[in-house]
């Protein structure tokens, strides 16, 4: 979506046929597919501002538009829960920002005490154990290692790191 935001907000509120090049049929958003339920939306930080302002039309009246349509509003009843690893400030528009009722912070996994770091990374081995139907043993300086590292992707990232660590040990074995 970073190269093509407008990709988006098509998943995001559907499209009418012919609404642009290629859309050769209606399709449905996942705001209408969510109806009556919970809608996840991550990196909403990529919802360029035209969008944001559709979505904020969709939260304060509960009604929105497929992309091409201009006479018709539809209707949905959907609770939005929105992630971003973005400041909010530096890339939500203050009108849609405004109408988000609670904002949790989540503090970057640097930022966390040790201890959790370390229980996070413990429980990540032993899924990975369980995935690969192995017992796993661990350096001290493994450990060390990877609570001291920087990860930009934060959980993700260290995920990611035990993952690969775990694929080659098990290569190699």
């Amino acid at each position: 979506y970073a190269n093509n935001p407008e990709l988006l907000s098509t998943h995001i509120f559907g499209h009418t046929k012919a609404a642009f090049t290629g859309a050769d049929k209606e399709l449905k958003g996942i705001l209408e597919e969510a109806n009556g339920g919970f809608l996840f939306l991550d990196e909403i930080h990529r919802l360029p501002p035209e969008g944001q302002e559709k979505l904020f039309l969709f939260m304060d009246k509960g009604i929105f538009s497929r992309i091409g349509e201009s006479n018709r509003t539809r209707k949905s009843t959907v609770r939005l829960i929105f992630a971003t690893t973005e400041r909010i400030d530096s890339c939500i528009l203050d009108t849609f920002l405004r109408r988000i009722p609670i904002i949790i912070t989540m503090p970057v996994l640097s930022d966390r005490p040790v201890e959790e770091r370390y229980e996070l990374i413990l429980n990540l081995f032993k899924r990975e154990a369980v995935s690969l139907n192995r017992g796993l043993n661990i350096s001290k300086q493994v450990i060390k290692a990877l609570l001291t590292a920087n990860y930009k992707g934060n959980v993700g990232e260290l995920e990611n790191v035990i993952k690969l660590t775990c694929a080659r040990s098990y290569s190699n074995f």
